[in-house]
């Protein structure tokens, strides 16, 4: 072998080597059973309040123990300001502990401190780096993973629910934060605290039922053919869950759509009216001055349009039209302004009537002696045959009081395992065994196989 054959396979062997000793740094500085979590992304200030004593390390080493109080972080010359303390960029916060003299101990975290952020309590320590050419910062909690698999499924589960579709829900939130974990979002955290499917509350969120149970799978994640899965959840998804090619534009074996048997979610049909003003306002306050809506353009979810839904009936692509201007938007942009549940919906033009009639309850001799209730139910205006000239398209009055009644399906993305699904299959199974959350997960996530990973 010649000298130039040997320098390039040490060269080789050197750059491996030099990977790793950077992960084996990593591994070291974050431990597999902890997570970043992005608190405040990119804002100029954050307010921060310790019960006790908090000590700073900066990546150089150097350490400052701050007093206990309110202060408020913000950004200056590339810098963290912090009271009348300046740091560098990727600062560690956490509670100081001084019961040992020794300065080289003193600043070791007790778990059960807390930090609050922005009036909200965190476990573990917070990170703040300077962001966005050094205008902004950015906030994180590194926070054990089984806390944060806590606060997440607080929310999304009731202690009276089946054990075993609470440690299913467990599985999933914990395996899809242990794949963010593999592939963070961003260069400082794995995760946003506030992704509407996994929202992260600190503390507050934590129930101490549910953790009982989520304790007894603890670090246990789903993996697919030797890979992290992406085990996206949701809350309901109307009856038949979003296949990945739909919701993520990419093919993920084991994110396909099977049914959901979420029957029981109080929104798993759900109907809201919104006034057409009202929607060419909200439009206008995001950048979509089309002035008064006079008609929309949308298929019947019953006979979907490929050019504005998906297979599954939710909504693709909507087209607005006013009298100043027109708009196309995704489903999930227009929901998202709208507040609407989901993007499984249709939209009808009524004239505005209340949602009740009170009729007089009157006795034997004529006097109303009460009364009832009694509901209406809007099925929307008839389509007249003319209609038929540009399908999809719905013409409206443009009057003041003018109403859009939106009917839709399930909460939320639609994607995975959903919660209301998992408390379905646990209440119908004829028999439900210590392990039976294994068989939820594989109705969810087909392929997949539990792991150990900590």
């Amino acid at each position: 072998m010649g000298a130039i054959a040997i320098n390039k396979l040490w060269t080789k062997l050197i750059g491996i080597l030099l990977v790793l000793l950077a992960w084996c740094t990593v591994a070291a500085a974050q431990p597999p059973s902890e997570l970043d979590v992005g608190l405040v992304v990119a804002q100029f200030s954050a307010e921060i309040v310790v019960d006790e004593k908090m000590s700073a390390l900066e990546p150089n080493g150097n350490r400052t123990i701050i007093d206990k109080g309110k202060y408020f972080a913000a950004v200056s010359a590339g810098k963290i300001l912090l009271g009348n303390h300046t740091f560098s960029s990727g600062t560690v916060l956490e509670i100081a502990d001084l019961s040992d003299a020794d300065p080289d101990k003193r600043a070791v975290a007790r778990p059960r401190n807390l930090i609050t952020v922005n009036r909200q309590p965190y476990r573990g320590q917070l990170k703040i780096y300077v962001t966005d050419d050094g205008k902004k910062l950015t906030v994180v909690n590194r926070v054990p993973m089984e806390y944060y698999v806590n606060s997440v499924l607080g929310p999304k589960s009731s202690p009276v629910w089946p054990d075993e579709a609470i440690k299913a829900q467990a599985v999933a939130v914990r395996s899809l934060a242990w794949y963010c974990k593999q592939n963070p979002k961003s260069a400082f955290f794995a995760v946003r605290a506030v992704d509407p499917e996994a929202f992260y509350g600190g503390i507050r969120n934590e129930n101490k039922n549910i953790t009982k149970i989520a304790a007894k799978t603890s670090g246990q994640v789903l993996y697919y053919k030797g890979m992290p899965a992406a085990t996206y959840n949701c809350e309901s998804s109307g009856g038949m869950t979003v296949g990945s090619e739909e919701a993520l534009q990419r093919d993920i074996p084991y994110l396909q759509a099977v049914e959901d048997y979420d029957t029981e979610c109080p929104e798993f049909t759900w109907e809201k009216k919104i006034q057409t003003a009202t929607i060419s306002r909200v439009l206008e306050q995001n950048g979509h001055k089309i002035g008064r809506l006079r008609g929309y353009r949308l298929s019947d979810s019953k006979r979907p349009d490929i050019r504005d839904r998906y297979p599954s009936g939710r909504v693709k692509l909507i087209y607005l039209q006013g009298d100043q201007g027109s708009v196309t938007m995704s489903g999930k942009e227009f929901a998202d302004l709208l507040a609407l549940s989901s993007t499984w919906f249709d939209a009808f033009a009524v004239d505005p009537i209340p949602d009740k009639l009170d009729v007089p309850v009157e006795n034997g001799y004529g006097i109303e002696v009460g009364k009832k209730q009694i509901p209406i139910e809007v099925k929307g205006r008839e389509e007249g045959a003319w209609k038929a000239a540009i399908p999809g398209f719905h013409f409206l009055n443009g009057t003041q009081d003018e109403t859009l009644l939106f009917k839709g399906k399930g909460i939320g993305n639609g994607v995975g395992l959903s919660k209301w699904g998992a408390k379905g299959m646990a209440d119908n199974a004829s028999e439900t065994p210590d392990d039976y959350y294994k068989t939820i997960l594989q109705h969810y996530y087909p392929g997949t196989y539990l792991v150990s990973a900590y």
